[in-house]
């Protein structure tokens, strides 16, 4: 009796070493449909089980999708954890690129959320851009680690005004144009890009930049988008598009768009 007891304690372990850590959780790969079908918050608590670099960066990337549709309320309390789930991303493997990338995303989504005077206080701006050209020193020809440091320049102009953007942060309008149009020239098609890109000059200048940014939402509006978040930036883009002719109102629809509210 005892030695059937001890054969079935040994297969036991054997078998139970077999079974990878993240059994209880989804595979990588059903997390990733989940996150394309839109369903965010399923995907982030079964990656977060996985318990790897790749599941935290994935659980980053979903929330920060929920935050950029507007599907989320505390902007600022779920932007800082979408970062510290990328921290952890980091924390066990440095050189992933989704880690790094949502890292960078992230810290800028809690300076985008963070009131323009205490932004300015605790020196966020340069904090962010400083992250930012991390990532792209570690991905140079990256067109996202482009966008962002376009985005960054615009999105502290929209904050503080051209000449306070660059004479406290050294923010450039000529710069992040110059940055996203590098970004698009290397993903011509990639509709995050140019919905952020044409929403990030409507909410600097919507009369000064309606004609341009009408051609990249125009552009955006045709494509036969697949994935749940695309769809969800195409519509948003052509709800900018029916109020376009009105500057007031597709200026404030671009920035409710960039600070996560729901535009309508």
């Amino acid at each position: 009796m005892y030695k059937n007891l001890k054969i079935k304690i040994v297969l036991f372990i054997f078998f139970s070493a077999l079974i990878s850590p993240n059994a209880h959780g989804g595979s990588l790969d059903e997390i990733k449909k989940l996150f394309t079908m839109g369903r965010f918050e399923e995907a982030r608590t079964e990656a977060v089980k996985m318990n790897t670099a790749e599941g935290y960066a994935i659980a980053s990337e979903s929330l920060l999708a929920q935050i950029l549709l507007g599907e989320v309320g505390k902007l600022n309390s779920h932007s800082q954890s979408a970062r510290s789930l990328a921290e952890k991303a980091i924390a066990l493997d440095s050189n992933l690129y989704n880690a790094q990338l949502q890292y960078a995303i992230s810290d800028g989504f809690v300076t985008r959320t963070t009131s323009a005077i205490k932004a300015w206080q605790k020196k966020l701006p340069k904090k962010t851009l400083i992250k930012i050209k991390n990532f792209r020193e570690m991905y140079p020809e990256d067109a996202l680690g482009l966008a962002l440091e376009g985005a960054w320049h615009l999105g502290v102009i929209r904050k503080v005004g051209e000449k306070n953007s660059r004479d406290w942060f050294g923010a450039s309008l000529s710069e992040g144009i110059h940055l996203y149009n590098m970004a698009m020239a290397l993903s011509s098609d990639n509709t995050l890009i140019e919905v952020n890109y044409a929403m990030s000059l409507l909410a600097v200048d919507s009369n000064r930049w309606k004609s341009f940014a009408e051609k990249l939402l125009l552009n955006v509006s045709k494509r036969d988008e697949k994935d749940y978040l695309s769809k969800q930036v195409q519509l948003k883009s052509i709800q900018v598009l029916e109020v376009i002719a009105d500057d007031k109102k597709s200026k404030i629809y671009a920035r409710k768009f960039l600070d996560g509210k729901p535009i309508k």
